[in-house]
C-alpha cells in the first residue's frame, strides 16, 4: 500500500507539472503574440544572414560588437529604402484607388460579348456597377489602414533589430539548447535537425527570392507600360508570388484585360505578354535553379501552409505558415530517415554475426 500510495503521489506530482507547464507555455504565447511578426522577421533574417556573422564574429573575436555590426549592417540596409519605399507605397496605395477607370466600361464589354451569345444580361451591369463600388471602397479602406499601420510598422522594426542582436550574439547557444533537450538522440536527432533546417531554408528563401524578383520584374513592366502606381502594384505582385500556380496572374491578367477593354488594344496584348513570359515566368525558371538537388513542400503544401498562416497570424503568415509546415515535414522525413538507418542496422549485425 505504501509503493502504490508512493506511485499515486508521483502520478499526481507530475500531472500537476504538466498542466503547471500547459499553463506557463499559454501565457508565454500571449505575452510573445503581440510581438509574433518582428521576432518571426527576426529569426528568420539572423537565419539567412548567421553564415556572414560568423565569419565577422570569428574575425573580431568579440560577440557584442559582431552582434552590433550586424544589426547595424541590417539596419543601414533595411531603413535606408524603407524611408522612401514606405512613403511612396502609401501614396501609390492611395492613388491607386483613383487608377481604376477603366473598370466602369468592363459593363459594357459584357454586355455585348454576352448579347452576342443571345445571353440575357439585364442585370450584368447592375452587379458589376456595384462589384466596382465595393471594390473602390474596399481599396479606399485598405490604404488608409496602410498609411495608420506606418507607426506599427516602425515599432516592430524596432523589436525586430533590437532581437536580432540576441539572436546573433546568442544563437548557438539557443540552437544547442534546442538538440539537448530535443527527445530524440544521438544520430536520429541530428539527421532530424538536417532535414528541417534544410527543408526550412529552401522553402522560405525560394519563396522570399522569387518573390522578390517577380515584385521588381512586375513593377518595371507596369512603369515602362505607363501603368499608373507601378510600385503599389509591383509590391501586390510580390506578395502574391507566395502563392503558387496564381500568384501574380491576380494582378497583371486583370490590368491587362482592363487596358484591352479600355481600347488600349497594343498595350494590352503586351501586358498580357510580359506577364505571362516575365514576370510569372520567373517562377518557372528561377525556382527550379534555387532548389536544385534539395527537397521543397510541394504545392498543396505551400498553398495550404501560405492560406492558413495568413488566417491565423496575419500578414507575417505568409513567412510563418510555411515555416511551421516545413518544420514538421523536416521532421517526419527526418524521423523516417532515422528509421530506415536503424532498419538497415539491425540487418547488417546478424549477418555480421553469421559471417563470425
Amino acid at each position: 500500500m505504501t509503493v502504490l500510495s508512493g506511485g499515486n503521489r508521483r502520478l499526481q506530482q507530475e500531472i500537476l507539472s504538466w498542466i503547471l507547464v500547459a499553463v506557463l507555455v499559454y501565457f508565454l504565447v500571449r505575452v510573445v503574440q503581440p510581438f509574433l511578426t518582428a521576432l518571426t522577421w527576426a529569426a528568420v533574417l539572423t537565419i539567412f544572414l548567421f553564415p556572414w556573422h560568423a565569419k565577422l564574429e570569428e574575425r573580431l573575436q568579440r560577440p557584442n560588437a559582431a552582434a552590433l555590426l550586424s544589426v547595424l549592417t541590417v539596419t543601414f540596409l533595411l531603413v535606408g529604402p524603407a524611408t522612401w519605399l514606405i512613403p511612396a507605397f502609401v501614396g501609390e496605395a492611395l492613388a491607386a484607388v483613383r487608377s481604376v477607370d477603366w473598370l466602369p466600361r468592363v459593363p459594357e464589354i459584357v454586355t455585348q460579348f454576352l448579347e452576342s451569345l443571345a445571353i440575357p444580361s439585364a442585370d450584368i451591369e447592375s452587379t458589376v456597377d456595384a462589384a466596382v463600388r465595393n471594390a473602390r471602397g474596399f481599396l479606399a479602406e485598405q490604404s488608409a489602414r496602410l498609411a495608420g499601420d506606418v507607426a506599427a510598422w516602425a515599432f516592430d522594426l524596432i523589436v525586430m533589430l533590437f532581437a536580432m542582436f540576441y539572436l546573433f550574439r546568442d544563437g548557438p547557444r539557443v540552437v544547442r539548447l534546442i538538440r539537448d533537450v530535443s527527445p530524440m538522440g544521438g544520430d536520429h536527432r541530428d539527421l532530424m535537425f538536417r532535414q528541417v533546417s534544410e527543408l526550412v531554408a529552401v522553402t522560405v528563401s525560394s519563396g522570399l527570392v522569387v518573390a522578390f524578383c517577380q515584385g521588381l520584374a512586375g513593377g518595371v513592366i507596369f512603369w515602362s507600360l505607363g501603368i499608373a502606381t507601378p510600385l503599389f502594384w509591383g509590391v501586390v505582385c510580390g506578395f502574391l508570388a507566395f502563392l503558387p500556380i496564381i500568384g501574380p496572374y491576380l494582378v497583371w491578367a486583370p490590368i491587362g484585360v482592363g487596358l484591352l477593354a479600355a481600347g488600349e488594344t497594343g498595350r494590352g496584348i503586351l501586358m498580357l505578354l510580359l506577364g505571362t513570359f516575365v514576370i510569372s515566368g520567373i517562377d518557372n525558371v528561377l525556382r527550379p535553379i534555387l532548389i536544385a538537388g534539395r527537397s521543397q513542400l510541394n504545392g498543396l503544401l505551400v498553398l495550404v501552409s501560405l492560406l492558413g498562416g495568413v488566417k491565423t497570424f496575419g500578414l507575417v503568415g505568409l513567412i510563418v505558415g510555411p515555416l511551421v509546415v516545413a518544420t514538421a515535414v523536416g521532421l517526419l522525413q527526418g524521423y523516417r530517415e532515422s528509421l530506415r538507418a536503424r532498419s538497415r542496422s539491425s540487418r547488417v549485425r546478424p549477418a555480421a554475426a553469421e559471417a563470425a
